[in-house]
């Protein structure tokens, strides 16, 4: 069995949202402002492509412990590396999460937990994440996981990160 998420190449989306849609990263108003190289990193998923994704994560059960409102992601031991971070400053967040070692053009889905019908899943890459992450972890809950599912960014609205790393392949697969 592949160790990727989904076959990327069979993913459909569309480089920007119309304005009435909601937007992960920022305001679709102003996401057209976004200098043209960030933007062709950033892809919206269309429905069918978006439930492929949340399906496949489903399937996975990628936060391993689930947020099923208990707040417990990644407590299953699915990853063997666990750590939590409390956002603060907009310059340590970003800090943080490149300190995490993740090269910069690694494929990512972003997935909002609780909007699957109404908001696109996107994906986008790890620079995109970094660079926009005080706005992407500000508000709603959100899961970012890498294409290959060696990593997964868990945020709640609390405020609180958890990064998960080093998956244990025997309890996703």
């Amino acid at each position: 069995m592949s160790h990727n998420l989904v076959n990327i190449a069979d993913l459909n989306g569309l480089p920007t949202v119309t304005p009435e849609q909601w937007a992960l990263f920022i305001p679709p108003g102003t996401f057209t402002k976004m200098p043209l190289a960030h933007r062709d990193q950033i892809l919206f998923l269309d429905a069918a492509s978006t439930q492929t994704v949340y399906d496949a994560a489903n399937r996975r059960n990628i936060l391993c412990g689930n947020d099923g409102f208990g707040n417990t992601p990644f407590s299953a031991g699915c990853f063997r590396h666990v750590e939590a971070y409390s956002i603060q400053a907009e310059a340590e967040l970003k800090k943080w999460l490149y300190q995490r070692g993740i090269p910069f053009a690694s494929a990512a889905f972003v997935l909002p937990v609780f909007a699957a019908d109404s908001s696109p899943a996107v994906l986008t890459t790890w620079k995109m994440i970094v660079k926009y992450a005080f706005e992407l972890f500000g508000s709603d809950d959100i899961v970012a996981v890498s294409d290959k599912v060696d990593w997964c960014v868990y945020f709640r609205h609390c405020g609180t990160l958890k990064f998960a790393s080093e998956p244990d392949r025997t309890k996703f697969w």
